[in-house]
Protein backbone atom coordinates (compact mmCIF):
# COMPACT_ATOMS: atom_id res chain seq x y z
CA UNK A 1 0.00 0.00 0.00
CA UNK A 2 1.41 3.15 -1.06
CA UNK A 3 0.06 6.73 0.31
CA UNK A 4 0.60 10.16 -2.23
CA UNK A 5 1.03 13.13 -1.46
CA UNK A 6 -2.05 12.50 0.97
CA UNK A 7 -4.34 15.30 2.36
CA UNK A 8 -7.11 15.14 4.60
CA UNK A 9 -9.45 18.17 6.05
CA UNK A 10 -12.56 17.60 8.28
CA UNK A 11 -15.70 19.26 7.53
CA UNK A 12 -14.43 22.54 9.76
CA UNK A 13 -11.36 22.59 7.89
CA UNK A 14 -9.48 21.50 9.87
CA UNK A 15 -6.01 19.83 7.89
CA UNK A 16 -5.74 16.62 9.72
CA UNK A 17 -2.99 15.03 6.97
CA UNK A 18 -0.77 17.32 4.96
CA UNK A 19 0.72 16.10 1.95
CA UNK A 20 1.51 12.58 3.28
CA UNK A 21 3.81 10.38 1.64
CA UNK A 22 4.12 7.00 2.57
CA UNK A 23 5.11 3.23 1.57
CA UNK A 24 4.15 -0.06 3.19
CA UNK A 25 6.34 -2.77 1.94
CA UNK A 26 5.15 -6.00 2.37
CA UNK A 27 5.83 -8.34 5.29
CA UNK A 28 7.14 -5.67 7.88
CA UNK A 29 6.50 -4.46 11.16
CA UNK A 30 5.92 -0.77 11.74
CA UNK A 31 5.25 1.28 14.52
CA UNK A 32 3.17 4.50 13.83
CA UNK A 33 3.63 7.30 16.54
CA UNK A 34 3.05 10.51 17.20
CA UNK A 35 1.22 12.80 20.39
CA UNK A 36 -2.36 12.57 20.21
CA UNK A 37 -3.93 15.04 17.38
CA UNK A 38 -1.32 14.18 15.42
CA UNK A 39 -3.07 12.38 12.30
CA UNK A 40 -2.50 8.96 13.71
CA UNK A 41 -5.98 7.53 13.49
CA UNK A 42 -7.09 9.85 10.85
CA UNK A 43 -4.44 8.31 8.60
CA UNK A 44 -5.53 4.96 9.17
CA UNK A 45 -9.38 5.82 8.63
CA UNK A 46 -8.12 6.51 5.06
CA UNK A 47 -5.94 3.81 4.69
CA UNK A 48 -8.99 1.81 5.19
CA UNK A 49 -11.71 3.52 3.15
CA UNK A 50 -13.57 4.68 6.17
CA UNK A 51 -12.48 8.73 4.73
CA UNK A 52 -11.65 9.38 1.66
CA UNK A 53 -8.57 11.79 1.28
CA UNK A 54 -9.88 15.81 -0.04
CA UNK A 55 -5.99 15.55 -1.68
CA UNK A 56 -3.32 12.72 -2.80
CA UNK A 57 -4.39 9.69 -3.50
CA UNK A 58 -3.85 6.02 -1.66
CA UNK A 59 -2.60 2.96 -4.02
CA UNK A 60 -3.36 -0.60 -2.93
CA UNK A 61 -1.46 -3.10 -4.76
CA UNK A 62 -0.24 -0.75 -6.98
CA UNK A 63 -4.15 0.48 -8.34
CA UNK A 64 -5.91 3.73 -6.59
CA UNK A 65 -8.62 2.80 -4.16
CA UNK A 66 -11.68 2.00 -5.38
CA UNK A 67 -14.28 3.88 -3.44
CA UNK A 68 -17.47 1.61 -4.55
CA UNK A 69 -19.01 -0.10 -2.22
CA UNK A 70 -18.10 -3.49 -3.74
CA UNK A 71 -14.14 -1.92 -3.63
CA UNK A 72 -14.30 -1.30 -0.42
CA UNK A 73 -15.68 -4.46 0.90
CA UNK A 74 -12.94 -5.93 -0.94
CA UNK A 75 -10.36 -3.32 0.17
CA UNK A 76 -11.63 -4.00 4.05
CA UNK A 77 -11.29 -7.91 3.42
CA UNK A 78 -7.74 -7.39 3.02
CA UNK A 79 -7.03 -4.02 4.77
CA UNK A 80 -8.45 -5.11 8.75
CA UNK A 81 -8.33 -2.02 11.33
CA UNK A 82 -8.59 -2.40 14.85
CA UNK A 83 -10.19 0.63 16.62
CA UNK A 84 -8.88 2.30 19.33
CA UNK A 85 -12.12 2.73 20.86
CA UNK A 86 -13.76 -0.77 20.26
CA UNK A 87 -17.03 0.79 20.79
CA UNK A 88 -16.92 2.15 17.97
CA UNK A 89 -16.32 -1.13 16.41
CA UNK A 90 -18.67 -3.63 18.08
CA UNK A 91 -22.05 -3.78 17.27
CA UNK A 92 -23.48 -7.36 17.19
CA UNK A 93 -25.28 -8.70 19.99
CA UNK A 94 -22.73 -11.42 21.19
CA UNK A 95 -19.55 -12.24 21.09
CA UNK A 96 -19.27 -15.34 18.67
CA UNK A 97 -21.98 -13.08 16.18
CA UNK A 98 -19.45 -10.09 16.49
CA UNK A 99 -16.37 -12.37 15.05
CA UNK A 100 -18.12 -14.08 12.38
CA UNK A 101 -20.12 -11.17 11.09
CA UNK A 102 -17.65 -10.15 8.29
CA UNK A 103 -17.40 -14.44 7.61
CA UNK A 104 -21.19 -14.81 6.88
CA UNK A 105 -20.79 -11.33 4.47
CA UNK A 106 -18.27 -13.53 2.20
CA UNK A 107 -20.57 -15.90 2.31
CA UNK A 108 -17.91 -18.37 3.69
CA UNK A 109 -19.77 -21.81 4.57
CA UNK A 110 -21.00 -22.34 8.18
CA UNK A 111 -18.57 -25.55 8.99
CA UNK A 112 -15.60 -22.94 8.07
CA UNK A 113 -17.06 -19.81 9.93
CA UNK A 114 -17.38 -22.02 13.38
CA UNK A 115 -13.82 -23.53 12.63
CA UNK A 116 -12.35 -19.46 12.18
CA UNK A 117 -14.29 -18.23 14.94
CA UNK A 118 -12.82 -20.95 17.35
CA UNK A 119 -9.19 -20.65 16.25
CA UNK A 120 -9.70 -16.98 16.91
CA UNK A 121 -11.15 -17.12 20.24
CA UNK A 122 -8.60 -19.59 21.45
CA UNK A 123 -5.82 -17.76 20.48
CA UNK A 124 -6.64 -14.60 22.15
CA UNK A 125 -8.71 -16.59 25.05
CA UNK A 126 -11.73 -15.58 24.90
CA UNK A 127 -13.57 -18.73 24.27
CA UNK A 128 -15.66 -18.25 27.58
CA UNK A 129 -17.07 -14.86 26.24
CA UNK A 130 -18.42 -16.26 22.80
CA UNK A 131 -22.14 -16.58 24.46
CA UNK A 132 -21.80 -13.08 26.14
CA UNK A 133 -23.41 -9.84 24.95
CA UNK A 134 -20.49 -7.26 23.73
CA UNK A 135 -21.92 -4.43 26.23
CA UNK A 136 -21.32 -6.49 29.13
CA UNK A 137 -17.72 -7.08 28.48
CA UNK A 138 -14.93 -5.46 30.37
CA UNK A 139 -12.53 -2.97 28.22
CA UNK A 140 -9.82 -5.40 27.87
CA UNK A 141 -11.87 -7.61 26.55
CA UNK A 142 -13.90 -5.64 24.28
CA UNK A 143 -9.96 -5.19 23.01
CA UNK A 144 -9.14 -8.76 22.22
CA UNK A 145 -13.17 -9.22 21.10
CA UNK A 146 -11.93 -6.12 18.66
CA UNK A 147 -9.02 -7.59 17.42
CA UNK A 148 -10.62 -11.07 16.88
CA UNK A 149 -13.05 -9.31 14.76
CA UNK A 150 -10.27 -8.38 12.00
CA UNK A 151 -7.66 -11.58 12.66
CA UNK A 152 -10.42 -13.88 11.60
CA UNK A 153 -10.86 -11.92 8.48
CA UNK A 154 -7.22 -13.02 7.65
CA UNK A 155 -6.39 -10.05 6.10
CA UNK A 156 -3.15 -8.92 4.46
CA UNK A 157 -2.74 -6.14 6.29
CA UNK A 158 -3.27 -5.65 9.29
CA UNK A 159 -3.51 -2.16 11.00
CA UNK A 160 -4.32 -1.66 14.85
CA UNK A 161 -4.61 1.68 16.64
CA UNK A 162 -3.39 2.08 20.32
CA UNK A 163 -4.11 -2.08 21.07
CA UNK A 164 -2.79 -2.26 24.44
CA UNK A 165 -4.73 0.25 25.72
CA UNK A 166 -7.08 -1.05 28.40
CA UNK A 167 -5.26 -4.21 28.15
CA UNK A 168 -3.57 -5.25 31.62
CA UNK A 169 -0.01 -6.67 31.78
CA UNK A 170 -0.97 -10.55 30.79
CA UNK A 171 -3.21 -9.74 27.86
CA UNK A 172 -1.32 -7.34 26.75
CA UNK A 173 1.69 -9.72 26.04
CA UNK A 174 -0.69 -12.05 24.35
CA UNK A 175 -1.46 -9.50 22.07
CA UNK A 176 2.68 -9.32 21.80
CA UNK A 177 2.82 -12.46 20.84
CA UNK A 178 0.47 -12.44 18.09
CA UNK A 179 1.88 -9.73 16.54
CA UNK A 180 4.80 -11.94 15.91
CA UNK A 181 2.52 -15.04 14.98
CA UNK A 182 1.18 -12.31 12.10
CA UNK A 183 4.86 -11.28 11.67
CA UNK A 184 5.92 -14.84 10.70
CA UNK A 185 2.50 -15.66 8.73
CA UNK A 186 3.87 -12.59 6.30
CA UNK A 187 1.31 -10.29 7.30
CA UNK A 188 2.36 -6.52 7.26
CA UNK A 189 1.43 -5.13 10.51
CA UNK A 190 1.13 -1.30 11.48
CA UNK A 191 0.64 -0.25 15.10
CA UNK A 192 0.05 2.76 16.28
CA UNK A 193 1.27 2.98 20.04
CA UNK A 194 2.77 5.96 22.29
CA UNK A 195 4.90 3.09 24.05
CA UNK A 196 8.61 3.39 22.87
CA UNK A 197 9.54 0.74 24.75
CA UNK A 198 7.79 -1.64 23.08
CA UNK A 199 7.88 0.34 19.21
CA UNK A 200 12.06 -0.27 19.85
CA UNK A 201 11.39 -3.94 20.49
CA UNK A 202 9.18 -4.87 18.59
CA UNK A 203 9.61 -3.23 15.26
CA UNK A 204 11.47 -2.87 12.10
CA UNK A 205 10.95 0.75 10.91
CA UNK A 206 9.50 3.37 13.10
CA UNK A 207 7.39 6.78 11.64
CA UNK A 208 6.42 9.47 13.39
CA UNK A 209 3.32 11.85 12.54
CA UNK A 210 3.33 15.09 14.14
CA UNK A 211 1.28 18.17 12.82
CA UNK A 212 -0.32 16.18 9.96
CA UNK A 213 2.86 15.67 8.27
CA UNK A 214 5.57 12.71 8.77
CA UNK A 215 8.54 14.08 11.24
CA UNK A 216 10.49 10.86 10.94
CA UNK A 217 10.48 7.76 9.24
CA UNK A 218 13.47 4.99 9.57
CA UNK A 219 14.75 1.96 11.78
CA UNK A 220 14.06 2.10 16.00
CA UNK A 221 17.81 3.04 16.59
CA UNK A 222 17.40 5.87 13.93
CA UNK A 223 14.44 7.27 15.51
CA UNK A 224 14.75 6.69 19.17
CA UNK A 225 18.89 7.85 19.37
CA UNK A 226 17.60 11.05 18.21
CA UNK A 227 16.85 13.26 20.73
CA UNK A 228 15.61 16.73 18.33
CA UNK A 229 12.89 13.99 16.94
CA UNK A 230 11.97 12.92 20.15
CA UNK A 231 11.54 16.14 22.05
CA UNK A 232 9.75 17.23 18.93
CA UNK A 233 7.16 14.25 19.11
CA UNK A 234 6.80 14.23 22.86
CA UNK A 235 8.07 11.35 23.25
CA UNK A 236 10.41 9.61 25.66
CA UNK A 237 14.03 7.67 24.95
CA UNK A 238 12.97 3.61 25.40
CA UNK A 239 14.15 2.32 29.10
CA UNK A 240 16.43 -0.77 27.04
CA UNK A 241 18.03 2.18 25.33
CA UNK A 242 18.53 4.27 27.99
CA UNK A 243 19.73 0.96 29.79
CA UNK A 244 21.99 0.44 26.99
CA UNK A 245 23.88 3.45 27.01
CA UNK A 246 24.33 3.57 30.55
CA UNK A 247 26.32 0.23 30.25
CA UNK A 248 28.16 1.63 27.43
CA UNK A 249 29.37 4.36 29.61
CA UNK A 250 30.62 1.93 32.43
CA UNK A 251 32.23 0.01 29.66
CA UNK A 252 29.91 -2.95 30.66
CA UNK A 253 28.71 -3.25 26.74
CA UNK A 254 30.19 -2.69 24.19
CA UNK A 255 29.94 0.59 21.64
CA UNK A 256 28.29 -1.12 18.40
CA UNK A 257 25.86 -2.98 20.30
CA UNK A 258 22.02 -1.85 20.61
CA UNK A 259 20.02 -4.74 22.62
CA UNK A 260 16.62 -4.40 22.04
CA UNK A 261 14.87 -6.93 24.61
CA UNK A 262 16.32 -8.00 28.20
CA UNK A 263 17.24 -11.42 25.75
CA UNK A 264 19.48 -9.72 23.63
CA UNK A 265 20.92 -7.45 26.39
CA UNK A 266 21.56 -10.40 29.00
CA UNK A 267 23.65 -11.91 25.85
CA UNK A 268 25.55 -9.04 24.87
CA UNK A 269 26.81 -8.24 28.29
CA UNK A 270 27.92 -12.16 28.10
CA UNK A 271 29.60 -11.74 24.98
CA UNK A 272 31.39 -8.58 26.53
CA UNK A 273 32.37 -10.41 29.88
CA UNK A 274 33.82 -13.58 27.40
CA UNK A 275 35.85 -11.06 25.00
CA UNK A 276 39.81 -11.26 25.61
CA UNK A 277 40.70 -8.06 27.48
Amino acid sequence: MEVRNLSYRYADQTLALDQVNLKLHRHERLALMGSNGSGKSTLFLNLNGVYRPTGGQILYQDKPLDYSRKGLLDLRRRVGIVFQEPDNQLFCASVAGEISFGLYNLGMPEDQIRSRVDGVCERLGIQPLRDKPVHFLSGGQKKRVSIADILVMEPELMILDEPFSALDPKHARMIDQILEELSAAGITVVVATHDTGRAYRWAERVVILNQGKILADGTPNDIFLNREILEAANLEQPEMLQTAQLLKERGLLAPEDFPHTPEELRGMLERKKQAPR
